[in-house]
């Protein structure tokens, strides 16, 4: 079939409601048309003359380029069968479903966004199936294509996912009944996500649960808003709030316990008592030098106990000091292989052995 390339076309199909299930779009490069018009041009069974002129050539493929992309641009967003692989077998299938009455999918199936929206069910765009079983609110709004939507009696219903959509296929009438088991909450029941945009206009109204996450039971930065019940929550995360927004009712009438822990307020580490200050900065590493030192209990001769443990403590504390490392062995283990040395290699090197004829005392790494 010849198709239509100008938005006119379309319009006028669209108005007697025809809609092409697949457009498929056919590229050959203005250098090989021409080319073929003047074959066809010269053979000697050419029944008429046709308008294959170079220049009549080139006027219509100015055309065509100029009103084929609205045409290529609103097929691909209304129906979504702009240059995409055709499959027969879900057309199949969706009539074989659709005469026995059961759920089909209409995936790929040239249902348009306003279509989908004005048949959808009782359940709108949350998942039935989701409701049905763990008694949560999916909300699928934001998924715009229609791989998880079905169709069951006249009606569209929006899944969650692949999983959720096979359990509606097996067993549509369980969860989209006559009477359903389990209702929608009414629209001012049900949890909206808000931007931090949309949450500042809100302001005075309160925050609700004194400032502190649900679901997690922390406090922190006013991020991931979210309004149920015309009451303003801020949850932790995205998945925090995901969490909230499938199950509001489990979380937003809480209790927060009568004695709460002080607000976190930073403190200037130069403020610190002593004690306070040798505990914030020293403390980790003192405590690793002395669970060290006790645990391999060195013993210098001719030292005591005590000079013994001081002097090891003092060793370990230098050999893990992240600010300062004692360079000097690996110094000399990498020059004695190069050919020129250093003018403080010497220096260096002499410093080393001179410490083979010290006995170590406590002021020893001075």
């Amino acid at each position: 079939m010849d198709f239509h390339y100008q938005k006119k076309h379309v319009e006028l199909l669209v108005e007697k409601g025809i809609i092409p299930f697949k457009v498929s779009e056919l590229e050959c490069d203005f250098t090989e048309c021409t080319i073929r018009a003047m074959k066809d041009r010269n053979d000697p069974n050419r029944p008429f003359p046709l308008r294959d002129s170079p220049e009549a050539m080139a006027y219509k493929n100015g055309i065509y380029q100029h009103g084929i992309v609205p045409v290529r641009q609103w097929y691909t967003e209304e129906h979504k069968n702009g240059n995409i692989k055709c499959n027969k077998k879900k057309i199949q299938n969706y009539l074989e479903r659709k005469l026995l009455n059961q759920a089909a999918g209409i995936a790929d199936l040239c249902i348009s966004p306003q279509e989908l929206l004005n048949r959808l069910g009782e359940h709108e765009h949350y998942c039935p199936v989701s409701l049905t079983l763990r008694d949560e609110l999916v909300d699928c709004s934001a998924t715009i294509t229609t791989d998880y939507v079905a169709e069951y009696q006249g009606r569209y219903y929006r899944m969650a996912g692949p999983k959720e959509l096979q359990l509606f296929l097996d067993d549509s009438e369980r969860f989209a009944p006559v009477e359903p088991r389990k209702l929608l909450p009414a629209p001012n029941h049900r949890p909206h996500r808000r931007t931090e945009a949309e949450a500042k206009p809100m302001f005075p109204k309160p925050i609700e649960f004194a400032s502190y996450w649900p679901v997690t039971y922390l406090e922190g930065e006013q991020e991931f808003p979210v309004e149920y019940r015309d009451k303003l929550y801020f949850l932790l995360n995205e998945e925090v709030r995901e969490k909230f927004m499938r199950q509001p009712e489990k979380y937003w009438n809480i209790r927060l316990p009568n004695k709460l822990s002080p607000p976190k307020t930073p403190i200037d580490l130069l403020n610190l008592p002593c004690l306070g200050y040798l505990e914030q900065t020293i403390a980790t590493v003192i405590i690793k030098s002395l669970t060290v030192t006790g645990t391999f209990k060195p013993k210098f001769p001719f030292l005591s106990i005590q000079a013994s443990a001081l002097i090891y403590m003092a060793y370990h504390l230098k050999a893990y000091n992240t600010k300062k490392q004692c360079e000097l062995i690996s110094y000399l283990a990498e020059k004695p292989t190069v050919r020129y040395k250093p003018p403080e290699y010497n220096v260096k090197y002499e410093t080393f052995f001179v410490l083979r004829q010290n006995v170590p005392t406590l002021n020893w790494l001075t």
